[in-house]
């Protein structure tokens, strides 16, 4: 500001001070001890403009200096920021891309190899480890090259009468179990060295065609599958039932394809693959616990009245034609074969597990058989604690025109859900 009048001159100060204020001046160089001129800027007092204009030049000139520091400084502080957020961005673009590389791996996705690729992988392992000779690789190999060509299980995996094995057990010797149903003659499979660690929705869909054969019902709807189909057949089957139009929208989490993959399946793609065989099934969805500590009450409520719905009298022990029952929740699926009512009204699963072995489902099949041996099937409410269960269950045969407008509807494929 000039020190006469309060203008602000800014740089040109000193020319506004002589043109506007000359007459107030003394003569240059020299001082006029009867006026003082104070610093706009710092107050300070001085006898002679020039000194004054010396003065205020100094302090414009280290305010500039000062404001040129300070955009530097905030230039580099802009750009620190931006590398950092660059940084940042390309560390999180890298962590998603692992952890999908990851999830790919886990579901099967990542082109890895499917059952055939895996089979002889663990077999080789096994001759490295000297657990397997030479000749069995060999045979084991052809064995499996056969069955693939032909499209149908070895059936090395499997466990039959169990159901029948189990009926006369509650008869004879169970105490505290008030009734007991049964599901229809049921076949137990088993991973195997092709599929283990991913194959339990394709086991367990066949154990639900095993029980399905048996039944007169079905046989017009299954007269192209009558042998249980390979792993790589039921992928190759799933296929098909998307070419149809079944659920697009699961197909392309797929990329539609999922021969030679070890892919991952769940209650949709059953429900594709049983409605395009004309089997009619639904899908049920238990999409919260309904019970104490995280508990699913109402699954084990629906499972009973699906068992019980048609059975007539008080029997104990009821073998029933009910077709067993299709359980996924994230990471795994089971086969439920029946469901117990114990004396105090408490429910409990018979579930057939992927996961057990032909060598402890065998021992169900022995006439000294008790209630140690059910433990691997068995499954109280408290067992079942995910936050979210689907079923599938089977109940008829579907007409061309039912199973057309099953498929319009697959196109926005919903389940019912138990509120």
């Amino acid at each position: 500001e000039c020190p006469f009048c309060g203008e602000a001159a800014g740089r040109q100060l000193a020319a506004h001070v002589r043109a506007r204020h000359g007459h107030l001046l003394g003569a240059p160089g020299t001082g006029n001890g009867d006026q003082l001129y104070e610093c706009p800027m710092c107050s300070l007092t001085c006898t002679n403009i020039q000194i004054l204009e010396e003065h205020v030049e100094l302090h414009l000139e280290e305010h500039n200096i000062s404001e040129g520091g300070n955009m530097k400084d905030l230039e580099l502080a802009q750009q620190l920021q931006s590398e950092e957020d660059t940084f940042r961005r390309s560390e999180e673009e890298k962590r998603e891309k692992e952890e999908f590389k990851k999830l790919q791996r886990q579901y099967g996705l990542d082109n890895s190899g499917g059952y055939r690729q895996q089979f002889l992988k663990n077999m080789e392992r096994e001759v490295n480890r000297g657990r397997m000779q030479p000749f069995e690789y060999h045979k084991r190999k052809a064995d499996m090259m056969e069955c693939l060509a032909f499209g149908i299980d070895d059936g090395k995996t499997k466990t039959s009468g169990i159901i029948e094995a189990l009926c006369k057990y509650y008869k004879n010797e169970n105490k505290d179990v008030r009734h007991v149903w049964l599901s229809a003659g049921v076949d137990h499979f088993h991973s195997s060295l092709g599929d283990r660690g991913w194959g339990c929705g394709y086991r367990n869909f066949q154990m639900l065609l095993s029980s399905l054969l048996q039944n007169s019902l079905y046989n017009d709807c299954l007269r192209d599958a009558t042998l249980i189909p390979s792993i790589p057949k039921i992928q190759s089957m799933i296929e098909d039932a998307w070419r149809e139009g079944f659920d697009p929208h699961g197909a392309s989490h797929f990329n539609n394809s999922l021969r030679g993959s070890k892919a991952w399946i769940g209650a949709c793609e059953i429900y594709s693959l049983l409605t395009s065989l004309r089997i009619k099934c639904q899908i049920i969805d238990f999409h919260k616990p309904t019970g104490p500590g995280g508990t699913h009450p109402r699954l084990f409520e629906w499972v009973l009245r699906y068992y019980s719905a048609d059975s007539e009298g008080g029997a104990k022990v009821v073998c029933t034609p009910k077709p067993p029952i299709y359980l996924q929740h994230q990471g795994h699926s089971r086969t439920v074969i029946g469901i117990e009512e114990k004396k105090n009204k408490t429910l409990c699963l018979l579930l057939f597990d992927p996961g057990c072995s032909s060598q402890d489902m065998q021992k169900l099949l022995k006439q000294n058989n008790d209630a140690t041996s059910l433990k691997a099937l068995r499954k109280f409410a408290g067992s079942l604690k995910e936050k979210q269960y689907q079923i599938v269950a089977v109940d008829g045969v579907l007409s061309l025109e039912e199973k057309a407008a099953r498929c319009c509807a697959s196109q926005v494929l919903t389940s019912e859900k138990i509120p």
